[in-house]
């Protein structure tokens, strides 16, 4: 009886899941997709709650569903978002039901998220109606405008559609990151008001990579820039040349703004709001300079240094 009432209880709470997740696709549909760029951290939640309850097997079937809702319910755009979302939620899900590490869960949940959303925004940029040769074409067009007005017409020669389309993918990989993160803090805010037992990662600084991650990306980063000056004959190599490129660079700039916080945190203020801005803008004015900061944050042991020196101004 009481295996009854649990598979009972299991196929109510499935059920549930589905309509919660039916309702949010309609409401998107009815609005005319108002709310689509507010319900991408929603759609995982359900899901995610689900499969921390009961698992991936039970998880899975509840992920199918979602996929034919997204069919039935969901807009022509916003059918591969449902589906990368409630996939994003089975594995999130599940990783929680198992009691794995919640650092790497972190790490893995905005991975995903940033993966869809570059594929999003590039692989399948024709499918759902977007031409980004267009896009790019037109803030090339823009930027000579702005730069013609301004007399710098020099400047414009250094952004080519090659690398305007690179910082358009690194803007969507960054954004996807974090979305990732939002995903993850609003499902673990959620389910420990349910009752969902999660465990706590670790803190920021104590999130580190191995040495060698870093000696990694530098040679991505590297291997990739040649590309620009020298591109393949093959699009399909100098395609993967500049995505080594965009990884390494974001892996970097990643953890050289982390060492850039903590260089802040330990020499110059504990107050939020000017770390976040001084952060702000040495994101903007030392961007390629973090690269850099990042290997050695790294690799080169200044992870360590950092985290003493701000040990030491704590004490004092």
């Amino acid at each position: 009886m009481n295996k009854m009432n649990g598979n009972t209880i299991k196929i109510t709470t499935g059920a549930m899941i589905l309509a919660i997740f039916a309702v949010m696709l309609l409401l998107n549909r009815q609005t005319g997709s108002l709310f689509e760029g507010f319900f991408i951290y929603l759609l995982p939640i359900p899901m995610v709650l689900y499969a921390a309850l009961y698992g991936f097997a039970a998880g899975l079937m509840v992920f199918v569903g979602m996929c034919l809702f997204s069919f039935f319910f969901g807009g022509f755009t916003t059918i591969f978002y449902a589906i990368t979302a409630a996939l994003l939620g089975l594995i999130f899900g599940t990783r929680i039901y198992l009691k794995k590490d919640m650092t790497k869960t972190l790490f893995i949940v905005m991975g995903c998220s940033a993966f869809f959303t570059i594929l999003s925004t590039v692989v399948l940029a024709s499918f759902f109606g977007y031409d980004l040769s267009a896009d790019v074409k037109a803030m090339q067009d823009t930027m000579a405008a702005v730069f013609s007005q301004t007399g710098n017409t020099e400047v414009l020669a250094l952004f080519t559609p090659d690398l305007i389309k690179q910082m358009f993918i690194i803007s969507s990989a960054l954004m996807g990151l974090l979305d990732g993160f939002i995903v993850y803090a609003l499902s673990l805010f959620i389910a420990k008001r349910l009752r969902i037992h999660t465990d706590r990662a670790l803190p920021i600084w104590e999130i580190y990579p191995p040495r060698w991650t870093g000696v990694l990306m530098l040679i991505a980063y590297f291997y990739g820039l040649y590309s620009f000056g020298a591109p393949s004959s093959s699009q399909i190599v100098t395609d993967i040349r500049q995505g080594l490129w965009v990884c390494g660079l974001t892996f970097l700039i990643i953890f050289g703004v982390l060492a850039v916080i903590r260089f802040i945190q330990a020499y110059i203020t504990r107050s939020g709001l000017l770390i976040a801005l001084l952060t702000l803008l040495a994101y903007f004015v030392l961007s390629q300079i973090l690269v850099f900061i990042g290997f050695g944050y790294i690799s080169l042991g200044l992870h360590e240094y950092l985290n003493k020196k701000f040990a030491e101004s704590a004490q004092r």
